[in-house]
């Protein structure tokens, strides 16, 4: 083991073994707030690992999700930065993420309430991935490891949240940052957090997209205060998808008359198109729709026809739809 590996994982024994105890005495820790689900993965074909949670307090995102585009940790029911930086420096080393995990639980004195899960890409495309929740976490507390994935919660209304959460992913078809939403959008059709949910996350890395010349974050959403938390997360991440990201062959979604219509209304209303409000698509709205891209987003994204049917990028039609348009540039006035 090189020198400086060593001294990673000594200073994160060291951090284990007395910050959290001090940080406990000095500020008297409320878990009872901190009911928390989660999906973490990797996917080999995109190059990225990421996370979708949804919790009540604010803050989560700065509180659960650790990362990059090779491996995703996330700590819950009692947050822990030196846990996730004690995993994430012991996988670094080396060690498969499961026994990252379970040495953390030997040197920390909150172990027994502590939530963690770790997903590790490997530079051959594989996926290794461990888990681990306290003996004393609070009721309802589940997980699921898939190949790709785990599914955690903890302090939630039905015990069976990871079960519909995985089923969720498992199905979702699309993108990481889409799948992971999809996942917590199935987790709430049986139940949720028993003190209600309010603040969330979505956050996927990755730096082999040709964003990772501006940015590693490939996508992200951010929800604090919401009584509509989940809602606004999906629409925070199609923005934030839709103009930063470039796009992904597995959003691309048929233009159909419904989609053309909801196109040509937004940009007839920016001043991009000023043809028939119908359901056909024409040169005329193609040529709108690459005006609107230049002067709103990072990558143009054109419709595109596959095997004869013409789609369009499935994050920015429902970015298009949501949208403040009033948020948008406008199309440019003509030279007079």
């Amino acid at each position: 083991m090189k020198p400086s590996a060593r001294q990673l994982l000594l200073a994160s024994a060291l951090w284990l073994s007395s910050a959290p105890v001090l940080a406990a005495e000095r500020s008297g820790t409320n878990p009872g707030i901190l009911g928390t689900r989660a999906v973490v993965a990797c996917d080999p074909v995109e190059k990225s690992c990421g996370m979708a949670v949804i919790s009540f307090p604010s803050g989560v995102s700065s509180l659960v999700p650790y990362g990059r585009s090779d491996i995703a940790v996330a700590t819950m029911a009692l947050p822990s930065v030196d846990a996730a930086q004690a995993i994430i420096a012991r996988v670094d080393a080396g060690e498969a993420p499961q026994a990252a995990i379970d040495w953390v639980a030997t040197v920390d004195p909150y172990a027994s309430i502590r939530q963690l899960a770790a997903v590790k890409l490997h530079p051959d495309g594989s996926i290794t991935l461990g888990q681990r929740s306290g003996s004393d976490t609070s009721a309802h507390t589940c997980s699921v490891k898939g190949d790709t994935f785990v599914v955690q919660a903890n302090n939630m209304s039905s015990p069976d949240m990871c079960r519909a959460m995985a089923f969720g992913f498992r199905q979702a078809k699309g993108s990481l940052p889409q799948r992971l939403y999809a996942s917590l959008k199935a987790g709430a059709l049986v139940g949720g957090d028993r003190n209600g949910e309010r603040s969330g996350v979505i956050r996927v890395w990755n730096t082999t997209s040709e964003t990772a010349f501006y940015t590693h974050v490939l996508a992200e959403s951010v929800v604090h205060g919401s009584m509509n938390a989940l809602e606004t997360l999906g629409v925070q991440l199609n923005r934030y998808q839709a103009v930063i990201a470039e796009p992904f062959p597995g959003d691309l979604a048929p233009l159909d008359a419904e989609s053309i219509k909801v196109l040509k209304h937004a940009l007839h209303r920016l001043g991009y198109y000023r043809g028939p409000m119908n359901g056909a698509w024409s040169d005329a709205a193609e040529q709108a729709l690459y005006d609107f891209n230049w002067n709103n987003l990072f990558f143009l994204k054109p419709t595109v026809v596959v095997d004869g049917k013409r789609k369009v990028d499935g994050v920015l039609l429902r970015f298009i739809r949501e949208a403040d348009l009033a948020a948008l540039a406008p199309a440019t006035p003509p030279a007079q």
